[in-house]
């Protein structure tokens, strides 16, 4: 009996894995100055927030959208740091500072203040494809 049970508890959990196992949304990669964001089929309302990226004098920020469906919208949210050397950055959000949304091959150039600023991703219809948002000097 204890054999039937084990089976049965296994094959369940194995039928929840396979069955939520569906892949990320959102994946991001890049540096302090550069994200590139690539959307896998985004539903409606989708949302991830990037790593921080920080804007310095005498720079632009650069949309470039390859996405072939959808539209993203892109949050620039001030934050403030605060690196401790016995524990994780600690992050504060501020103000929303700049709001874009991009669509399929678009491309924007957004003036904001120098400062720190976390990236807030929400998908608008079903989205599809790459963004990338990078620090440029002007």
């Amino acid at each position: 009996m204890k054999k039937v049970c084990l089976a049965l508890i296994i094959v369940m959990a194995l039928t929840l894995l396979l069955s939520g196992c569906k892949g990320a949304t959102f994946t991001m990669t890049g540096s302090g100055s550069k994200v590139s964001i690539e959307v896998s089929d985004a539903e409606d309302g989708a949302y991830a927030e990037s790593f921080d990226i920080s804007v310095g004098k005498d720079r632009y920020v650069n949309i470039a959208s390859a996405l072939d469906k959808g539209q993203l919208q892109i949050e620039f949210v001030e934050i403030t740091k605060i690196t401790r050397a016995d524990k994780s950055d600690e992050i504060i959000y501020g103000d929303i500072v700049a709001t874009e949304t991009v669509g399929p091959n678009e491309t924007k150039d957004l003036e904001i203040p120098r400062d720190d600023y976390v990236l807030q991703l929400t998908a608008i219809g079903n989205t599809n494809g790459k963004v990338t948002v990078e620090v440029k000097k002007k």
